[in-house]
């Protein structure tokens, strides 16, 4: 250490420092400098603080990554000797870079700032404080306009991670005036003020108010194992209890809860110290085992345990004899309880061992370990496998380090939360894996020491954690269940066995040749293949167990949903016909030959089968394609053929025949006159809704020349970019050749967008106040927003807001959305995430539309809060908007909800201190609650949560679903070495699948009932502001910035 000193002193920078003073603040450091390589960052904006930097050579650039890449703006650039961090916040403001190579002495950030607290005159001069080198202009960034919706929704967690308090919008607020002509660059602000203990606290509060109300008799004296236990309730009867109160106050919008749901609901409060077992032991157990209540009856203990969790004090103080709570606190608490139960379920399962674990305890890890992204793509066997060996660990403090370089590797974590350091000697901290990620598997595959040093970045860390005896198992287990066909030498269907029961009697697999046990019929999982292999082998295997077992089969169902993406329609369609005329090319080999006649009617009955499920499955949108549609009739007319000549075809020529009349009935829907969807950018009152928007649908579309006077066309949905130009060219009389012209957008933000000659189904895709162009492509510099792209200047619907109640605008706002969710297909969402020109004729014009509105009624409240006349009024609305959302939720409408959340959530209104500050505690609670169920922590668990207990119909949060896919899509190949992933598959078809499953139950014949409101005309078109900076101009105007005030 005294070497490091006398170096610094050589140095000169720190000359002014005592020696005693520089000793204290290298104290918990390593007196050998880490030496780092150029190109390396030190950490990034928006990480965790673990440390300050004592920089004692080379050269570190400090800058404001760009939305886009690895460059951006350049703050400052630090030579030796530097020394520099953060002070008040909790997260780095910007990124460090090393531009030359470098040795640094890191110094921990509580250390440090204990230091400075005593020493702050003397160290203050030699600091290089890195949120006072943010300048006062911060980078434009629209808002949630879903024009490019996979850009946007795979933002949508990045959003809420980064603005999880008020310290950004502090900052913003510092910044000064620049921020009247620069909107920030983060647009929602989620301050999540109640926290996850606090509410919980709440909860238990509220449970043990209830119970001593209303089951007294639980709570008493109890003798076991001749003591007497004062004061305690049994296991099975808290949950009996529990099991009874939930049936009551949770109604018909959530599935009833099972006894495992309602433990789980117990142990949530267990983990929290809010009940404990007399015997302090961690598990809470459905048996007769003694519990008591840990929080007290006296006011001063839970004021007390509220304030220091910032948990807003009860409005009633609670006597010795509790009065009873109000029925939407009880409600609101056992919802909140059955939401965070199995997370604590979770947790309780994984301190277990693995023999100790239950089937159904096995089926809820499986389900979490769905959503965890280091295991995406592993197959549902490995998943399942690892259910069993996966355990928990948790360590509370950052800077704890895991292994470290050089060790033996013993275990595989995957990071449930929190963050890590990965350090390598004489590079120091290459990268931070965040929440999602894994490491430490290199060192078990390869049998070798540690590669680095894993070293927390934040405090209470959470991890899953497989131990290296299993991980091997597992993946010996893997190769030993896998099977591969292969034909010429080349692999041409990848098998995995599971254990799957279907069937009623032992049959042999003709693909294997193995002899399956009773209900074990379809027992192997297609892993990857060749697209006509995998039809080929659904055929042979699959579809006659759904003809004996009436069973939809999942790997049917994972096909169907998208084949378009590697097997095109007309491609499936041919081998169908194929298949169906030559018969089938596997014979069983059991003992039984059959004759050729009966061999060529299984096929052709597989093949009418395998049609009639392919209907089944997409319903009115398989007639959509013009391909899959005329297969219909060419098919009937070759079974009717073949009904005349082939004893047998009769049930196969009714099937058909069932077939084809679906079909008819489908084509009177669809051969309707066009309808007009958007008329110069309303919806229309006429649009076809909830019945979809098809290709030969229009649009009124107002079109601008480059001198800003417009005119209006008729345009299809189906009509790209360059055909659009066509027909505007003649309708401006323009006699120049076609490629000179250019469609383009201008929005309301001044950003241009320029369409490809492909883009189709361009008016739904325009943003809320977009203008549309033809221009000559050196003019497209020029075009800027016009005057009424701005929105309106007064609110428009204030007197809608209050005319009507918030049940009546929630529930109009329900029925819209319901009708535009059930127009819009599965597969648009597809299109949408792999490209809007990868398959022709698909046009996904509907989910234009759902987005569109969602964008609108998001925008809708900021707008409404920000032109409300007066504080007062300002309140009532923000409080109207959170009663719309509460109501919002209750009708299952998690559209709506979320949009008015991140309405509220903008950072133009969240800023406004003083309207927030007047909000009923409770009002302010329920904002809390909603604004958690943002949390992307977990991939989004808090709303996946929200979902799972929510009963069908809903109308979902579809840009998390969007999001989803476009992991899915990004982070898995498409094909191996020539075969189709189909693992990958199976991960897109069940986010489809729950898209079905919200339209699931849902009565068609109510909407036309529902549709008698009178009111339903004021919600269907809103008029907003979409432009950032004019939203933060009138919030400045409203409350200017706290140094403007000082000014």
């Amino acid at each position: 250490m005294d070497h490091l000193v006398a170096r610094i002193r050589r140095q000169g920078r720190l000359s002014t420092l005592s020696d005693a003073l520089l000793l204290a603040l290298l104290a918990n450091s390593d007196c050998v400098p880490e030496r780092v390589a150029n190109g390396v960052l030190l950490f990034q904006q928006g990480d965790q603080i673990a440390y300050w930097y004592l920089l004692l050579s080379g050269e570190v650039q400090l800058f404001i990554p760009t939305a886009k890449g690895y460059g951006g703006r350049i703050l400052q650039t630090l030579s030796s000797v530097a020394l520099f961090g953060e002070l008040s916040v909790q997260r780095h403001t910007c990124s460090a870079r090393v531009t030359r190579t470098s040795e640094f002495v890191t110094i921990n950030h509580s250390h440090f700032i204990a230091l400075y607290n005593k020493h702050a005159d003397h160290l203050q001069p030699h600091l290089v404080i890195m949120q006072d080198l943010i300048s006062d202009s911060v980078e434009d960034e629209i808002a949630y306009d879903f024009a490019d919706m996979r850009q946007r929704c795979a933002e949508l967690g990045d959003h809420s991670r980064s603005l999880r308090n008020r310290e950004r919008a502090q900052m913003l607020e510092e910044q000064g005036d620049a921020e009247w002509n620069n909107p920030p660059s983060s647009l929602f602000e989620l301050s999540n003020s109640l926290s996850l203990e606090s509410r919980t606290l709440e909860a238990g509060v509220l449970l043990k108010q209830t119970m001593q109300l209303r089951a007294p008799g639980l709570i008493r004296d109890r003798k076991g194992h001749l003591q007497v236990y004062p004061w305690c309730m049994i296991g099975t009867e808290m949950v009996d209890w529990l099991s009874s109160l939930a049936s009551e106050t949770l109604n018909s919008t959530t599935t009833p809860l099972t006894r495992f749901q309602v433990v789980g609901m117990w142990q949530a409060l267990l983990e929290n110290g809010i009940i404990s077992h007399v015997n302090n032991e961690l598990q809470f157990a459905d048996k007769h085992i003694f519990y008591r209540w840990t929080i007290g009856d006296d006011n001063a203990e839970l004021e007390m345990r509220a304030t220091n969790d910032h948990l807003p004090s009860l409005e009633n103080p609670l006597p010795s004899l509790p009065c009873a709570p109000h029925l939407s606190d009880v409600t609101s608490a056992v919802f909140f309880l059955s939401t965070v139960g199995p997370d604590a379920l979770f947790r309780m399962i994984l301190t277990k061992p693995s023999s100790e674990r239950t089937a159904e305890e096995l089926e809820l890890v499986y389900e979490e370990l769905l959503h965890v992204k280091a295991l995406a793509h592993l197959s549902t066997m490995v998943k399942r496998e690892l259910a069993s060996v996966v355990f928990f660990e948790q360590h509370q403090h950052a800077g704890t380090v895991l292994f470290r370089q050089g060790d033996e590797g013993n275990s595989w974590y995957i990071i449930l939360k929190g963050s890590v350091h990965v350090s390598i000697h004489g590079k120091g901290i290459v990268c931070t894996l965040q929440e999602g990620d894994d490491f430490g598997k290199l060192a078990l595959v390869n049998d070798a020491p540690r590669a680095a040093t894993i070293a927390l970045s934040e405090d209470n860390s959470q991890f899953l954690r497989v131990d290296k005896t299993d991980f091997n198992r597992i993946l010996r287990d893997v190769e030993a269940n896998t099977v591969r066909l292969k034909e010429h030498g080349h692999d041409v269907l990848v098998l995995e066995k599971i254990n799957t029961t279907y069937g009623r009697e032992a049959v042999i697999d003709p693909y294997t040749g193995e002899p399956l046990a009773p209900r074990q019929h379809c027992c192997y999982s297609v892993m990857a293949g060749l697209p006509e292999k995998m039809v080929e082998y659904l055929l042979e295997t699959r579809i006659d167990a759904h003809v004996e077992d009436g069973y939809v089969d999942t790997f049917f169902e994972d096909f169907v949903l998208t084949h378009m993406i590697y097997m095109p329609p007309n491609i499936l369609c041919n081998y169908l016909k194929n298949y169906y005329m030559r018969g089938s090319t596997v014979r069983p080999d059991n003992g039984c030959p059959l004759d050729d006649a009966e061999l060529r009617i299984g096929a052709k009955k597989r093949v009418v089968v395998f049609l009639g499920l392919w209907v089944h499955t997409l319903g009115i949108h398989f007639f959509l394609d013009p391909v899959s549609n005329s297969f219909v009739e060419e098919l009937y007319c070759c079974v009717l053929e073949d009904s005349r000549q082939l004893p047998g075809m009769l049930p196969i020529l009714e099937r058909m025949t069932a077939i084809r009349q679906l079909r008819e009935n489908a084509m009177r829907t669809l051969n309707r006159h066009p309808a007009v969807v958007l008329d110069c950018g309303v919806y229309c009152a006429h649009a076809p809704a909830p019945n979809p928007a098809l290709p030969f649908d229009t649009c009124n579309q107002v079109i601008c020349l480059s001198d800003t006077s417009p005119f209006t066309m008729s345009v299809r949905l189906d009509k790209n970019a360059a055909e659009i130009c066509s027909l505007a060219k003649i309708k401006v009389h323009y006699g120049g050749p076609n490629d000179e012209f250019r469609l383009v957008e201008v929005k309301s933000n001044g950003e241009r967008v320029v369409f490809s000659p492909t883009d189709v189904s361009i008016p739904t895709m325009i943003s809320l106040n977009g203008r549309l162009y033809i221009a000559y492509a050196d003019e497209i510099e020029t075009l800027t927003p016009l005057l009424q792209q701005n929105g309106p200047v007064e609110s428009v619907h204030s007197s809608m807001l209050e005319l009507l109640s918030s049940i009546d605008i929630a529930q109009q706002l329900s029925i819209f959305h319901t009708q535009l969710f059930e127009a819009t297909d599965e597969i648009e969402l597809v299109t949408q995430v792999f490209g809007r020109d990868q398959f022709p004729g698909r046009i996904p014009s509907n989910l234009d539309l759902l987005m569109r509105r969602f964008n609108e009624v998001q925008f809708w409240t900021t707008t409404e809060v920000l032109l409300a006349h007066g504080p007062s009024k300002r309140v009532a609305m923000l409080k109207k908007f959170i009663k719309i959302a509460a109501h919002a939720k209750e009708n299952r409408d998690l559209m709506s909800l979320f949009a008015i959340i991140l309405g509220l959530s903008n950072v133009a209104v969240s800023r406004i201190t003083h309207i927030w500050d007047k909000l009923p505690s409770k009002t302010r609670r329920q904002y809390a609650e909603f604004e958690a169920l943002l949390d992307p922590s977990r991939n989004h668990r808090a709303y996946r949560m929200l979902v799972a207990k929510m009963t069908s119909p809903t109308v979902p949060f579809v840009p998390l679903l969007l999001k989803d896919l476009t992991f899915t899509h990004e982070g898995n190949k498409t094909y191996f070495a020539g075969l189709v992933n189909f693992e990958k598959m199976h991960m897109i078809a069940n986010v489809l699948r729950s898209f079905r499953h919200c339209k699931s139950k849902y009565p068609v014949t109510s909407f036309d009932q529902k549709k008698v409101f009178e009111s339903k005309n004021l919600i269907r078109n809103f008029k907003v502001i979409d432009n950032q900076r004019r939203l933060m101009e009138i919030s400045y105007q409203i409350e200017p910035s706290k140094r403007k005030r000082v000014e």
